[in-house]
């Protein structure tokens, strides 16, 4: 069945309600792809994830946490990358592609970001405390056996699961920003649900800006707001997205709202010159 874009954006709202920790990661990545996707079938890619982590559980047996941590991380990394094939796509790492769940699980190509969500996804299936973690530029996990902190480890599931110590995601963090962005503590914090899925849209949006595409771009920004209600960034750039792609009522709704709870920002110039041009250019007698 066809989902129109309406339908999926009230499935994605649906979705990312709720208390934090329970929006579940991978569902919310699907229903995101739907939007690029409309005869995708969440649950079946759904019901992909469970089988992988089945056979991972299987594997893996009965009592992981029993085992030390490295020990149940090479097992995760066996079936991942070695037997089912999942990689990070180095070679066309800015293609829309790795952004959709159903193009990761289907392809077993990703950026950190979607690997990530896999990752944690699979493994919380199994009963393992995975969770995604934002260095800035490169999302990784963190795998926290029976709850205590000090055997954590961290894992970067863009390069086949490689363990890393806080030093090694410096050195990240250097390779991707150089010494601009300096590294701190707060970096290595788990991400809720709704952190992750607002990294990867704006991996989506930016991606999409890029290429000149303001209407896949717009409507990525529709999602973010959608989980976000009240950023105004992103209603200001959405006007002004609209206000491009001559969508006159629309841009201004969108910019109007920003100049009136943003009257401090530093744009402000600009988006209310913006607002004075929309307002010229409404059809006559449009109010």
């Amino acid at each position: 069945m066809t989902a129109t874009f309406e339908e999926t954006l009230a499935q994605f709202r649906l979705t990312v309600s709720g208390p934090a920790e329970e929006v579940p990661l991978a569902r919310a990545a699907l229903v995101i792809a739907q939007s690029e996707y409309p005869n995708l079938d969440i649950d079946a890619f759904e019901r992909r994830l469970q089988d992988i982590a089945e056979t991972l559980g299987h594997q893996l047996g009965r009592d992981p946490e029993r085992q030390t941590p490295h020990f149940v991380v090479r097992g995760i990394n066996r079936y991942l990358y070695r037997e089912l094939g999942f990689r990070g796509n180095s070679e066309l790492y800015d293609d829309p592609k790795n952004l959709y769940m159903n193009e990761v699980l289907s392809e077993r190509l990703g950026i950190p970001v979607t690997l990530a969500i896999l990752y944690a996804d699979v493994c919380q299936r199994v009963g393992l405390d995975v969770r995604p973690v934002g260095l800035p530029g490169h999302v990784i996990c963190r795998y926290t056996p029976a709850g205590v902190s000090e055997d954590a480890v961290l894992i970067d599931a863009f390069n086949f699961g490689r363990l890393l110590t806080p030093r090694d995601c410096q050195v990240l963090l250097r390779n991707i920003f150089g010494a601009r962005v300096p590294f701190k503590e707060h970096y290595l914090a788990s991400l809720s649900p709704r952190q992750v899925i607002q990294r990867l849209l704006h991996n989506l949006k930016a991606g999409y800006l890029q290429r000149g595409d303001e209407d896949r771009a717009a409507r990525v920004i529709d999602l973010l707001i959608a989980m976000f209600p009240w950023d105004l960034d992103e209603i200001r750039d959405r006007g002004m997205l609209r206000e491009r792609l001559g969508e006159v009522d629309s841009a201004l709704r969108d910019l109007e709202e920003y100049v009136r709870f943003r009257a401090g920002a530093r744009d402000i110039q600009t988006v209310t010159e913006a607002v004075r041009s929309l307002r010229r250019h409404r059809p006559d007698g449009a109010r």
